[in-house]
């Protein structure tokens, strides 16, 4: 017997289970081909520059291989990240720095990279610089610092007139020194820059130059004493001096003043400076033994004088071996012009008395003989001198240290002369443009105790008044 079936329902039965195999087929595809992706996704991170200088910046980026996009990116560390959600930021470490980024797509697949951005600075400084800080004038020396390990390359600079022979550039130069003291310094450059300088001063010591003018007479006597020095030398440490045989050095030795006994001959004065880098050139100074001066000669000039009158002329030939000469003046009566010289000119006060007026040569050996002739004053008829208008008054008077001098009156130029009690000359000054009252201070402390004539005296007349010096 057969049974009847219904169609409809069976058929429905098999369809919904041939329709949850496809699904189960189609969604075991679908994760097969998506699994597949996931194998095929590969991200991979970039920098341009990898390596900078502090301060600049590298440019970020990241390709991908396979998977189905669009793609989400996440850098890290951000800190320093223009972007870190984009595929390309700039970055800008301080310090060397890895950066990670991680890649998704649409299906929540991921991939991750890393890249490292390398960061340069400018170098540091050079090391202490190796060569000498004291040296001689036109030597050549050797300087150097320790390698570093990122340096490009080394710049030396070195004072003027030193030059570099060999090695800039490097991290050792061979120099040679010129005459003027400075400093070597070098600086390490890289890609980023230059370090600051590594710096030595350098000492430069040159030879002593030539002395100048030897200083000291140039006419002895035998077994005199005097000096001989010059002027100090640059660079010397200590000096050699050289004299004729016979010469005593007293003191000084080594030094640029040296005190001498001379001895029986003529002959050269010569020095020269000395250090530590050699002995220079020497100075030289030719000295001749002189002899004492000759008699002086007949003296020329009136006899007969007046009293309060000036300018007489008296004069001797010039005497042999004779350096300067000495008159000696009857009292009351001064040297207006010429002292010390075989030509002078005379002024007898008002006080002046007769006497001798004598002359003899002198030099460094002494003095010669001399020669004299006598003076006779008188009052001339008709020339006395007319009395000025200015008054004096000195004040303190009796006086022990400063005294003011008060000149009052019309004239207003004079000299101002003072006399001690033998009528010879202790002072003079010449005084003008003053006001019609004025003070004059002197420091009578200059004078020996005493009784002190003060007179001022102009072409018109003279005034006079007496002081006492306790």
């Amino acid at each position: 017997m057969h049974h009847t079936v219904p169609i409809g329902p069976y058929f429905g039965y098999r369809g919904k289970a041939t329709f949850l195999l496809r699904i189960l087929v189609l969604f075991i595809a679908f994760t097969f081909c998506r699994g597949s992706s996931v194998l095929a996704f590969k991200a991979k991170a970039h920098a341009q520059p990898d390596t900078i200088c502090q301060g600049q910046y590298s440019q970020l980026s990241v390709t991908i291989q396979g998977g189905p996009g669009p793609f989400t990116y996440l850098w890290s560390p951000p800190a320093t990240l223009s972007d870190p959600n984009i595929s390309n930021p700039i970055a800008t470490p301080l310090v060397n720095t890895m950066y990670h980024v991680l890649v998704t797509d649409q299906f929540s697949n991921i991939s991750r990279d890393s890249i490292t951005v390398y960061v340069e600075t400018i170098p540091p400084p050079p090391s202490h610089i190796f060569g000498p800080d004291n040296v001689c004038s036109d030597t050549v020396c050797y300087y150097s610092v320790t390698a570093a390990t990122d340096a490009n390359s080394y710049s030396w600079t070195v004072p003027t007139g030193a030059v570099i022979l060999s090695g800039q550039n490097t991290d050792s130069i061979e120099l040679k020194w010129g005459t003027v003291s400075g400093t070597v310094s070098v600086i390490i450059a890289n890609n980023c820059g230059t370090s600051i300088p590594s710096v030595l001063s350098v000492n430069v010591t040159v030879i002593p130059p030539e002395p100048g003018q030897i200083q000291g007479l140039s006419h002895l006597c035998h077994l005199d004493t005097t000096v001989y020095k010059i002027d100090t030398l640059r660079a010397a440490d200590s000096y050699i001096w050289s004299f004729p045989d016979g010469v005593i050095i007293l003191s000084g030795t080594g030094t640029n003043s040296v005190k001498v006994i001379w001895g029986e001959v003529s002959g050269d004065v010569s020095v020269a400076g000395r250090n530590s880098c050699g002995t220079g050139p020497p100075g030289t100074k030719t000295v001749e033994l002189d002899s004492l001066p000759l008699k002086a000669g007949k003296i020329n000039g009136p006899d007969t004088v007046c009293a309060g009158k000036e300018d007489y002329n008296y004069f001797i030939s010039p005497v042999n071996f004779a350096t300067s000469y000495e008159w000696s003046l009857p009292p009351g009566a001064v040297i207006s012009s010429g002292l010390k010289t075989n030509r002078i000119s005379i002024d007898f006060s008002d006080t002046a008395s007769s006497g001798i007026l004598l002359v003899y040569g002198l030099n460094t050996c002494g003095a010669g003989e001399s020669s004299s002739q006598v003076i006779t004053l008188r009052k001339c008829t008709g020339t006395d001198e007319k009395e000025l208008h200015s008054k004096l008054i000195i004040s303190p008077n009796p006086v022990s240290e400063k005294m003011t001098v008060n000149i009052s009156g019309t004239e207003n130029q004079f000299y101002l002369f003072i006399y001690d009690v033998s009528g010879k000359p202790v002072f003079s000054k010449f005084l003008s443009n003053i006001p019609p009252s004025f003070d004059y201070e002197l420091n009578a402390s200059r004078f020996p105790g005493g009784i002190y004539y003060l007179r001022i005296v102009n072409e018109h007349g003279a005034s006079g008044v007496k002081f006492i010096v306790r």
